[in-house]
């Protein structure tokens, strides 16, 4: 009884995987984002976009990832809790950038509605 029971269990838990794994989009998904496609525009765009003396690409990096991250998650559109969410988030990987969380979701609002846009235009 105790090994038909581990057989079932182990079986739904391969089922679930499998129905995850479906879910998941592929690197052929419109779903998918090209994050080395996204991170080069921004790298070759974020002086003209944002253009603050003094900063580099590694101060806007975090929060580009930040947007990028909120689109493929589907956080898109929100109320006061996912800002929350998203700053607190922003709070935690930005390591040694420059940006106040004011600036930084200016820059992952741009990224995130620049994936929307292009996937409109599909």
């Amino acid at each position: 009884m105790r090994l038909e029971s581990l057989q079932i269990a182990s079986h739904r838990r391969s089922a679930i995987a499998a129905q995850t794994i479906e879910s998941a989009p592929s690197p052929m998904s419109p779903d998918a984002v090209d994050l080395d496609s996204e991170l080069s525009y921004w790298r070759a765009n974020y002086r003209v976009l944002f253009g603050r003396p003094g900063l580099r690409f590694s101060d806007y990096e975090p929060a580009v990832k930040l947007g990028l991250d909120a689109y493929v998650r589907g956080q898109v559109e929100g109320g006061p809790e996912l800002e929350e969410q998203l700053r607190d988030r922003y709070r935690r990987v930005h390591g040694a950038s420059r940006l106040d969380w004011n600036d930084a979701r200016a820059v992952a609002v741009a990224a995130c509605e620049r994936i929307q846009r292009e996937r409109a235009g599909r």
